[in-house]
């Protein structure tokens, strides 16, 4: 006997499409392909989809606000317009259902500037908030007047441990920070040494921390660490002028450097700079950027690992939408897949489009 009543998030998942071109057909209202239209009415009665149980949930006109707290992308290619486009267009899918998302963006590099868009988004009285919270004093603060007023909140590719969010959706950190140790050891040898570079203020209260120590877990497990000396440092700042002092610093002191991991999206500022120094460096980072996937066409980073920042603000409005709509609690920890990208697989990576809502639970 079926008991789980069909949604019309069902049928988008089994055509792979997205939940408006669903509604489309069901209202009959917007362009959707033949083909599109017939899949999903075939799905409708294979699924036995009844649409006057979502009409029943209308009817009741709720409206329900999301607010996001990111922080501010460094330039229109940056790395937060990736989880930032991912919520705004899967929102845009959910309007129809009341669902309305308000963007809050905040200086990664300035406490202050985070406090107050902490304040603004309060007063916005939202029904839920999208969280990255990179800065952890100023983070907690924050979460507990959510949860004094009852406000479910998800983090995204940051997480703080031992708090009552209702989902974390990011990557493993420790796992990513494991992974590009693995890596690393496959392009060095045993006696080359390693910088571990964090591009962040304060890393005391940042999730780098965690992936660097699963970076040095790899090597601490695997007896790998041979006799490389592995250091780290913390640049706080993006500025073309701090990263060229403070690693020219660096180097002069530590010739045997041979391999850099870049804890962030910022790997590219890094490897340009060892190629005006003619500098002989293995480099990892994070995420296919513009500018990281130009340095890795230049044979300037060896491998990015991607973290899916689209995935991630998408799964986070989807995973709301269920909580309010269907009263679905989500997993506590909802980890996204990580993809190795090297130069030769990177043409199919930038070709590759990352999917909307509809295929994200196909994923």
């Amino acid at each position: 006997m079926k008991t789980k009543k069909t949604t019309i998030q069902d049928i988008a998942n089994y055509v792979n499409v997205s939940v408006g071109t669903v509604d489309r057909v069901i209202h009959n209202r917007g362009h959707v392909s033949t083909a599109k239209r017939k899949k999903i009415m075939e799905a409708i009665e294979i699924l036995d989809f009844n649409p006057n149980f979502l009409a029943s949930t209308l009817a009741l006109g709720k409206q329900y606000r999301i607010c996001s707290l990111l922080p501010r992308p460094s330039s229109t290619q940056g790395y937060w317009t990736l989880p930032k486009d991912g919520i705004e267009q899967t929102a845009a899918d959910y309007k129809d259902y009341g669902i309305t998302h308000h963007s809050f963006d905040y200086d990664p590099f300035e406490e202050s500037s985070y406090s107050k868009k902490t304040l603004a988004v309060l007063e916005m009285q939202p029904d839920g908030v999208i969280l990255a919270p990179l800065f952890e004093e100023e983070s907690i603060l924050f979460i507990k007047k959510l949860e004094e007023k009852k406000i479910p909140y998800i983090f995204i590719d940051a997480f703080i441990p031992n708090q009552k969010n209702l989902c974390y959706i990011g990557p493993d950190l420790k796992g990513s920070g494991y992974v590009a140790g693995k890596l690393m050891s496959s392009i060095l040898n045993s006696q080359d040494d390693i910088l571990i570079l964090n591009l962040v203020k304060g890393l005391e209260n940042s999730h780098l921390g965690i992936i660097e120590k699963g970076f040095r877990e790899f090597f601490d497990s695997t007896n790998n660490k041979g006799s490389r000396k592995i250091k780290s440092i913390t640049i706080p700042s993006i500025k073309k002028e701090d990263i060229t002092i403070e690693l020219t610093k660096y180097h002069i002191k530590n010739p045997g450097t041979k391999g850099v991991f870049v804890t962030n999206s910022r790997a590219s500022l890094i490897a340009h700079y060892h190629f005006l120094h003619e500098l002989p460096v293995k480099m990892i980072g994070f995420d296919m950027l513009q500018d990281n996937i130009l340095e890795m066409k230049n044979g300037n980073i060896d491998f990015l690992i991607s973290q899916r920042p689209y995935f991630q603000g998408a799964m986070a409005v989807k995973t709301l939408f269920h909580y309010f709509v269907y009263k679905k609690i989500p997993p506590k920890i909802q980890y996204v897949p990580l993809d190795i990208i090297i130069d030769q697989n990177l043409d199919y990576y930038i070709n590759f489009k990352e999917p909307g809502t509809a295929n994200l639970v196909q994923e």
